[in-house]
């Protein structure tokens, strides 16, 4: 293994052939810091012209998986790579308080065929007041090249992303905005209007999950403790102002009721059901720390159902379902869609795939992973909590209820 130095430079090739290495970042903090890692693909000017090529937790490939992020830890496929992209820069940013020169001993390593080939060793020691690093960079140059970067940065990741030409946008999700046409002075008597990219906007806080597989990942640790993972049902009343029966004389069209609720497994083997079926409604204060704040029946709650996840550290695997109880033939009609909130991260899973013949949806499942939760959109429909089961492999005994 090859131990680097700050500025060290040198070919790839010296240190193991082919195109398929890993970045791994072993970046240890104070205790209640949280760090998050990133890799930016940059093109020959050493700008993010293209935002599918950031890599981060609410984005965590590639579009030809030539960067797949694991963790801390990223896959590469060198050959997979554009032309477009001329250099990989691996970063680290803490989130929240704490700076880089609260770092114990960390390093970034270069792994191939599963060996370490080189590592770049660092400390806080090294660093004062910065909130963001760039560790290592791979880069093109008569082949791919490494160099031990160790940079700090004084912004955090929205800086640090600025930094390389990007920016930061809303709710909507991450997005390229469309050029911008500005005119540019030519030795003729015309102006020549010439697009000018503007800068990619990569969304840090809030994510759309619009694909069945697609994932979501909050941390758990961005206050100095656990932060509660706040999860809401929220649909639409497409029999607003309609009436039923013979000229109407039947009354209001019933609003459709719609239950959320969801399957648990603790880390210490626990299990069992939330759901206003019954009415387990779980608890905020004891175990399972799982809580459904209420039953809307009519539809009228402007805020939906929600479901409180108080200790998401104490979970093993938790799965979100819906139900239609009454007042819907299906998820077609209603537009119902998941809001998964942790501190300032926000998860949006719309229901846009929906079976017209099923009425039970399991929206997503989260699993516990290390300091963070995992959140994978599964919008699978089924008959019944019975079939819902059976595939995640509960094992409860269903027996029929009503409310």
């Amino acid at each position: 293994m090859l131990e680097l130095m700050r500025g060290q430079k040198g070919k790839l090739a010296d240190l193991a052939g082919g195109d398929a290495f890993e970045v791994a970042l072993d970046v240890v903090p104070r205790a209640g810091q949280t760090v998050d890692v990133s890799c930016f693909g940059l093109d020959a000017a050493g700008k993010l012209s293209d935002d599918r090529y950031f890599v981060f937790y609410n984005q965590k490939s590639s579009p030809e998986g030539a960067v797949e992020m694991r963790g801390d830890r990223f896959a590469l496929r060198l050959d997979r790579l554009p032309p477009s992209i001329h250099r990989l820069v691996f970063a680290a940013t803490i989130d929240g308080d704490g700076t880089m020169g609260g770092l114990t001993s960390s390093h970034a390593d270069l792994v191939a065929g599963g060996s370490v080939v080189g590592r770049y060793a660092f400390s806080g020691s090294d660093f004062g007041g910065e909130k963001a690093l760039m560790t290592l960079e791979i880069y093109r140059k008569d082949g791919w090249r490494f160099a031990a970067v160790g940079q700090g940065f004084a912004g955090g990741l929205s800086a640090l992303l600025k930094h390389f030409g990007g920016e930061e946008t809303g709710p909507k999700g991450t997005s390229l905005s469309p050029p911008v046409a500005v005119p540019v002075a030519v030795p003729v008597p015309v102006a020549v209007p010439v697009a000018v990219p503007a800068p990619p906007k990569v969304n840090l806080g809030k994510l759309t999950l619009d694909k069945k597989g697609a994932k979501g990942i909050v941390n758990l640790e961005k206050a100095g403790g656990p932060q509660p993972v706040l999860v809401n049902l929220n649909w639409d009343n497409p029999n607003a102002g309609k009436r039923v029966g013979v000229f109407g004389l039947g009354g209001k069209a019933p609003a459709p009721d719609l239950d959320l609720g969801c399957m648990y497994r603790l880390s210490d083997g626990t299990k069992g059901v939330i759901q206003s079926l019954g009415n387990s409604f779980g608890s905020r204060h004891a175990a399972p720390h799982i809580f459904l704040d209420k039953d809307d029946r009519t539809g009228a709650s402007k805020d939906g159902e929600n479901l409180q996840i108080l200790r998401p550290d104490l979970i093993d695997m938790v799965t979100i379902f819906a139900m239609i109880y009454e007042g819907a033939a299906n998820f077609a009609t209603v537009n119902a869609r998941l809001t998964i909130r942790n501190g300032a991260q926000e998860i949006f899973i719309p229901l846009n795939n929906p079976n017209p013949k099923l009425t039970f949806c399991t929206i997503c499942v989260i699993r516990k992973a290390g300091n963070t939760v995992e959140i994978t959109k599964e919008e699978r429909y089924v008959t019944d909590h019975s079939q819902a089961d059976e595939h995640y492999g509960f094992g409860f005994r269903w027996v029929a209820g009503s409310k």
